[in-house]
């Protein structure tokens, strides 16, 4: 029996020397690369969490000034690929001149969202998603799903988000949206040499190399033979 707590795997920014990579099981590379894949695409919001805190050093900053200092770097990022939208939302009244606000980038024309006023109907409430709330209550970067995004793309993504804290307030979060799918064609190759399944840490699984094993179906952890976890990730590369 395998529990995530019974496996830990260095971080991608750890030092593994040529001994380290000789003995690393199938499993353990298929989790070294998710990890690396991951932590690319934190470094990217970290620089834009970077350029937030600039801006709200001296107090609170208008929309327009957000959309200034980030546009170009949530542009560049959809240009790199893997990253279907990207961008800040923020809490309440963390802005100058609006209570709530996304300023998002999406899709292959980098589309420009922005929600300039607190939604009316909960589906829109975004201060009570999972990628915004627990990056609020922990003040740690954070990976959500799978799920289906109502609120963007209406397609099955991965979330990744980072709290953006000045002064120990908090003033939102940058993120970004993955497609399943498009994880699903990057890391399929690894998985299926490893006969392997890449699943969130309440056990829901990413992607697969067992058709069986659809994306978003719930799995029991401590019913898996064998297993990785994604560095400091809440990810667990297993075998069912």
């Amino acid at each position: 029996m395998w529990t995530e707590r019974s496996q830990v795997w260095p971080s991608s920014t750890a030092r593994c020397d040529d001994a380290a990579v000789r003995t690393e099981t199938p499993l353990g590379a298929v989790a070294r690369d998710v990890s690396g894949l991951f932590e690319g695409l934190f470094v990217a919001l970290e620089d834009m969490r970077e350029c937030l805190a600039g801006l709200f050093a001296l107090g609170p900053a208008p929309a327009q000034a957000v959309v200034g200092v980030l546009q170009e770097r949530a542009r560049a990022r959809l240009d790199a690929g893997l990253v279907l939208g990207c961008g800040f939302v923020s809490a309440k009244d963390a802005l100058a001149d609006r209570s709530l606000y996304l300023a998002w980038w999406q899709g292959e024309r980098r589309q420009f969202l922005g929600e300039a006023g607190a939604p009316d109907a909960d589906v829109l409430d975004y201060t009570r998603r999972e990628w915004f709330r627990v990056p609020e209550q922990t003040r740690r970067r954070h990976v959500t799903g799978p799920y289906v995004d109502y609120i963007c793309t209406d397609e099955y993504v991965v979330t990744l988000s980072v709290p953006v804290v000045v002064q120990e307030r908090m003033l939102g979060i940058v993120g970004a949206d993955t497609l399943v799918e498009t994880l699903e064609e990057v890391l399929l190759e690894g998985l299926g040499a490893a006969g392997a399944t890449l699943v969130s840490g309440h056990g829901r699984v990413i992607a697969s190399a067992d058709h069986r094993l659809a994306a978003g179906k719930l799995i029991n952890l401590d019913a898996c033979r064998e297993g990785a976890a994604c560095g400091s990730l809440p990810l667990s590369v297993v075998r069912m």
